[in-house]
């Protein structure tokens, strides 16, 4: 049989024990208690009540509660000590904690009393007896705590009387707070109900008190640590022996996770709508006539378009043909041949069978005496349980026409260009080839023996040194600018092509460039005439200025051998000489002769280079060149001890007149090791270099170099300034002569003690 808690009381005033009593009472607890007020009294209870829980009031005449706590600590009890008194300072009330007492209650809140009472226990029972009466005295309120925990629930009882409150430990554990952190008051618990809520719950509690009437409700409250629960509560008054209302009785249980549950069913049943109306509005908004069929092909849902066209075809069938099926009612749409028709089901057909992933076809019709075009699209509509099909009519009857309209410009377009004498290759923005024309195609085989082709890039068709001049074309183009130019190109046979290019941008509505096209046109005729012309105004320019220098020629130099030879005559006519005296004379008339005699050969010569320039032209390469010269001056080369060095590896060969390129190599050689250094062997080193516009042939040695002050006459006629060598000075002018007269050009550095350098220049043809 369970016995009631023993609870020993150290109080000098009555009333304040008896208010005591009615407060355990009134929390339901079973006890025993005695009262003491002197300090044998309270040493005799320790040793004879055997008290489960002490009960102390602070001040007594006999003595104090920290006198009864040294007492118990004296006694080795382990006993919960809870002091009751009126209000004392905090400083006070830690100071009785401090020396062992369990809890403080006032005397004004004795409302937590039972609570403090069940806590102090359950914090200080340490040996098994006592946990044994303890457990029989909790059984049921344990086994209750535990149901409260699993379920999440948690209960709560109000005195209407006396508004002392107790709340199960469920409650605690609900509004977030260890079992008896807070005083279980009514404001204790309404202060974590939801703002929002509040006010609902303090009404409903009025209302439900003045009426008796049992009640329930849904509200949230905030945890002390600030998350927000939803709990369901129900409560119920408890009557006295009169009838009246004594207590309330509250149940709470935690529904968080289902309201949470519902709130987010709720948001998806919204979020769904929502979705259901935005395809809705999609669908309606779309110009094409959408339907959707299930997998026995009949209508399940259309847009507004498909009810505007079942109205203006007349179909008539019932709400728009939903129900029905699709192909029945398209049987009714007059004007579809009967193979579209057929194409059209079996394309449906297999995309509901899945035997397809997409059906697309276009078709006509007349409406009206009018052909219309439309596309249809089929595509699976498809769920974990159902199959079926969208279907889109597209009318595409204004990209049909124009369509129609392209195709006819392209083949006017097309006639143009293939009755045309140039050639046009069009381009998109990536360089591309769309189209071209049947000139262009035959230029292609031509020029580079390969056909032209959709979808190649057009770079590949030019030679690699001219794709970074393309480029900078491109730039151009690009920015709208159109770009003209003449070229050339070498055929196979040995021959030129010449052409007009234009390159043009192309841009679309927006003026943003979308490609190019290019023409080239055949000017080789018009080009070689304009060559001819040019050549022949400078040659008969050349040939002015080469009679003025002849002219200054004869003036000049030829003008002290005639007079010589005038004077020597003149002299034999008026003296009479002895036999030696005439002998000198006639041998002074005779080199006079001579002298006359080779400069007219110079002349003749300088003649006939100016006329050799119209041999033809041919392969020359240097190397091959270079040998046979070596092979003719092999014995002057020889005894000189000279050594020529070649390196060809930029530009090997040149195309000019063989004759001229010989000579020119030839003099240049031939002067290197003629003035050489004393000191020195001679070494001449012979290499080419490629420039942006042609070529260049460097003739460098380590001769006796060149006096600054002789540059401007170096490439003089009769021009001598080294009268140790002998010479007549003729290279050097031929030398520069040549190389003006097949394009080019020459130039000299050079410094006394170190050698000289020509450079001579050829531009690409």
């Amino acid at each position: 049989m369970t016995r009631s808690l023993r609870i020993l009381h150290i109080e000098d005033i009555e009333s304040d024990a008896e208010l005591v009593d009615r407060t355990l009472r009134r929390s339901g607890i079973a006890f025993e208690k005695r009262v003491v007020d002197t300090k044998a009294e309270y040493l005799e209870a320790l040793e004879k009540f055997d008290p489960d829980v002490i009960l102390s009031d602070h001040s007594l005449p006999a003595f104090n509660s920290l006198e009864a706590l040294k007492l118990l600590k004296q006694q080795e009890k382990n006993i919960p000590f809870i002091l009751i008194t009126a209000t004392v300072s905090e400083e006070f009330a830690v100071n009785v904690m401090k020396e062992g007492a369990s809890d403080y209650v006032l005397k004004d809140r004795l409302q937590r009393l039972p609570n403090a009472i069940l806590n102090a226990i359950g914090k200080y029972q340490s040996d098994h007896d006592r946990q044994m009466y303890l457990d029989k005295i909790f059984a049921s309120e344990n086994l209750f705590t535990k149901a409260e925990s699993l379920a999440e629930f948690g209960t709560w009882r109000v005195d209407l009387d006396t508004s002392i409150t107790t709340w199960s430990a469920g409650t605690y554990r609900l509004l977030g707070y260890e079992n008896g952190e807070v005083e279980p008051t009514l404001a204790n618990f309404l202060k974590n109900i939801h703002p929002e809520d509040s006010g609902e719950i303090e009404k409903m509690l009025k209302d439900t008190t003045s009426n008796a009437q049992p009640a329930e409700v849904d509200f949230r409250i905030i945890n002390k640590d600030g998350t927000i629960r939803f709990l369901h509560s129900q409560f119920e008054f408890e009557l006295n022996e009169r009838g009246e209302p004594a207590y309330i009785i509250g149940f709470n249980q935690d529904v968080t996770r289902r309201m949470l549950a519902q709130i987010e069913i709720q948001e998806n049943i919204a979020e769904l709508k929502a979705a259901s109306d935005r395809q809705s509005d999609i669908l309606n908004a779309m110009p094409p006539n959408v339907v959707l069929l299930n997998e026995a092909g009949k209508i399940v849902a259309v847009n507004d378009a498909w009810i505007r066209f079942t109205l203006a075809n007349n179909l008539g069938v019932p709400r728009h043909g939903i129900g029905f099926s699709y192909l029945a009612i398209s049987e009714k749409a007059t004007g579809v041949d009967p193979v579209s028709e057929k194409q059209i089901a079996r394309g449906i057909k297999e995309i509901i069978e899945g035997e397809r992933d997409e059906f697309s076809m276009e078709y006509s019709y007349y409406s009206d005496h009018k052909k219309v075009w439309f596309q249809l699209l089929v595509a699976p509509l498809t769920d974990k349980t159902k199959k079926g099909a969208v279907i889109l009519h597209i009318d595409i009857t204004d990209r049909k026409q124009a369509e129609e309209l392209v195709l006819q410009s392209k083949a006017n377009l097309q006639t143009i260009f293939e009755n045309t004498d140039i050639a046009y290759v069009l381009c998109d923005a990536g360089h591309k080839i769309v189209s071209f024309n049947t000139k262009a195609n035959e230029l292609c085989l031509e020029q580079f023996n390969k056909k032209l082709k959709t979808g190649r890039n057009a770079f590949s068709y030019f030679p690699k040194n001219k794709i970074p001049n393309l480029k900078e074309v491109i730039q151009k183009v690009t920015s709208n600018e159109m770009v003209n130019y003449e070229t050339s190109y070498d055929l196979r046979d040995g021959g030129v092509k010449w052409y007009e290019v234009r390159w043009v941008g192309i841009g679309d509505a927006q003026n943003e460039h979308i490609g190019f096209m290019l023409a080239f046109k055949d000017i080789t005729g018009r080009k070689i005439s304009d060559l001819e012309r040019d050549r022949i105004t400078a040659d008969l320019v050349q040939r002015n200025k080469d009679l003025e220098q002849f002219t200054y020629i004869v003036s000049h130099n030829l003008r002290a051998p005639v007079a010589n030879i005038k004077g020597l005559s003149n002299m034999l006519n008026s003296f009479d000489f002895n036999i030696i005296e005439n002998q000198e004379i006639k041998t002074s008339l005779a080199t006079s002769i001579d002298v006359l005699d080779g400069m007219i050969m110079d002349l003749n010569h300088i003649l006939q280079v100016r006329h050799d320039v119209r041999e033809r032209r041919e392969d020359i390469y240097f190397s091959a060149l270079v040998d046979d010269i070596k092979m003719s001056l092999h014995n002057f080369i020889t005894r000189q001890h000279a050594m020529i060095k070649c390196d060809f590896a930029a530009v090997n060969k040149i195309v000019k007149v063989k004759s001229y390129m010989h000579s020119i190599f030839y003099n240049l050689i031939l002067n290197a090791i003629k003035y050489r250094r004393p000191d020195a062997d001679p070494v001449i080193t012979i290499f080419t270099r490629k420039n942006e516009d042609g070529m260049e042939i460097f003739f460098k040695d380590n001769g006796k170099g060149i006096d600054p002050r002789n540059m401007k006459d170096l490439f003089g006629l009769y021009k001598r300034f080294d009268t140790s060598v002998e010479g007549k000075g003729m290279g050097l002018f031929m030398v520069k002569m040549q190389v003006e007269s097949i394009g080019g050009s020459i130039d000299v550095e050079s410094e006394p003690g170190r050698g000289t350098t020509f450079k001579v220049t050829f531009p690409d043809a």
